[in-house]
């Protein structure tokens, strides 16, 4: 089915099974309008002949609400255009939009479907994309891309959920998303994610976690495509992977847990008896990666668990060396929230994959953290304060290759009218790319940002 279809087919999902709960329940509109004054001393992410630029972005967009308990809808959109004071050949249009809907069947199942898409040519457009409630609706690339190529990127989940107890619940999930680059530097792809899992608790003190899953990779692009890790195209794959956990609880928030995952990989070209010439990596090679981990979690309430741990994973690869090591796991997306000021953290660590990116680097051994904070100086002042880090090891590439990504940003803002609010930020971005000829980047901008926006939303109707 083509991609545009399968948007349709969405959307008007959406719009049908929300059509009898909006008679019944009150449509939120907040429109809104934003100006900003970007100058970037990088606006290609090279690491020398760097190219300078000024930047003004106007763009208008709208958050449509359907809020319920039972049935809820969700859309968002922001689109704006790019005037670059001296490479006016770089001006263009750049699109976000993001649409969420649920469905609560009965008061133990429920279905959310999320849709996430993007358009643009800012090589750092590609960042997590996050809800309302600060959970990750759609991952972002972390790969290195350069140079201001157009691409859209669009990422939809189906989740339906049944609880059966207190602590207890089942799932099943689908995930449909492509990446498509005007520019052959880089592949087009597509994942296509069905899953399954499950939580019990057989006592108090004592519960188990499963997950199935199967994911199927398909990449396009011409034949001078060359963007892995080893200058070859991503081949098509089968991936088949499962994990099984096991919790032990010593008090009601305190625990320890035992994990084992098992992951087998097949690509489409090694069935069909095509072998790699010239590389020193092992890009499109069968494996089978087997990965028990032990660790401690903290439950802060019923929905919401941290965890830490450390596992050894051992790759298998078929005609290729096999590879080992340690690798850490985490798990943490916690919000505090005070009077005057709060502070979001987001943690994630182990083993995954980057097939759908920029860079197509494969398996992979990674940590990341996203801290977010804001204080409120005053009802109209306040300061905000953000911290990302990544760390990416593409264990089968052919340098070893290990990414280090580092984005500090710092802001002021004043609320001049409860319509209108300006802001100043400072944004470091720098990419630390080691055992590998090529070259990082660092970038340095300032943003200048003044929003119109109705301090509450207009009800069309109740």
């Amino acid at each position: 089915m083509k991609k545009s279809h399968l948007l349709t087919l969405l959307v008007l999902a959406l719009v049908v099974a929300a059509e009898n709960a909006a008679m019944a329940a009150q449509l939120l509109f907040t429109p809104r309008a934003t100006v900003t004054e970007r100058f970037s001393d990088n606006i290609y992410l090279t690491k020398n002949d760097k190219e300078d630029d000024f930047i003004t972005t106007p763009t208008v967009g709208f958050t449509l609400e359907l809020p319920g308990q039972g049935t809820g809808l969700l859309l968002s959109y922001d689109g704006g255009y790019n005037f670059y004071a001296k490479n006016d050949e770089n001006d263009s249009w750049q699109h976000n939009a993001l649409g969420s809907f649920w469905h609560n069947f009965t008061r133990e199942t429920r279905l959310d479907l999320n849709n996430a898409f993007l358009y643009t040519q800012d090589p750092l457009g590609n960042q997590d994309v996050v809800n309302q409630q600060g959970t990750v609706v759609a991952p972002g690339d972390f790969t290195r891309r350069s140079e201001l190529n157009t691409y859209y990127r669009n990422y939809s989940t189906a989740r339906l959920t049944h609880q059966f107890g207190p602590e207890n619940s089942t799932y099943a999930q689908f995930i449909y998303g492509f990446l498509e680059n005007d520019s052959d530097q880089y592949q087009d792809s597509q994942e296509i994610s069905p899953s399954v899992g499950m939580t019990y608790w057989w006592s108090t003190f004592a519960g188990i976690e499963l997950e199935g899953n199967y994911l199927r990779g398909l990449y396009s692009g011409g034949q001078g495509t060359t963007n892995t890790q080893d200058g070859t195209d991503q081949d098509d794959f089968n991936e088949v992977s499962g994990r099984v956990r096991l919790n032990q609880r010593f008090s009601q928030n305190y625990g320890i847990f035992e994990q084992y995952r098992q992951i087998y990989r097949n690509y489409d070209g090694n069935q069909a008896g095509q072998t790699q010439q010239g590389t020193d990596g092992q890009q499109n090679l069968d494996y089978m990666v087997y990965a028990p981990s032990v660790g401690v979690f903290y439950q802060f309430d019923p929905t919401l668990t941290a965890s830490l741990g450390v596992g050894y994973y051992y790759q298998q690869v078929q005609n290729g060396k096999d590879q080992q090591g340690p690798f850490p796991t985490a798990e943490i997306n916690k919000l505090w929230d005070y009077q005057r000021w709060s502070v979001r953290t987001r943690g994630s660590a182990g083993l995954g994959s980057e097939d759908f990116s920029a860079q197509n680097q494969g398996f992979t051994r990674y940590a990341q953290t996203d801290i977010i904070g804001r204080y409120n100086f005053t009802r109209q002042f306040y300061g905000e304060a953000s911290f990302l880090y990544r760390y990416s090891d593409y264990i089968n590439s052919a340098d070893d290759e290990v990414d280090h990504f580092i984005s500090p940003r710092i802001g002021l803002g004043y609320e001049v009218f409860r319509w209108m609010n300006v802001n100043l930020s400072y944004n470091y971005n720098k990419l630390v790319v080691t055992n590998n000829s090529q070259d990082g980047y660092e970038e340095n901008s300032v943003l200048l940002t003044v929003t119109l926006q109705p301090d509450q939303p207009w009800r069309l109707w109740e």
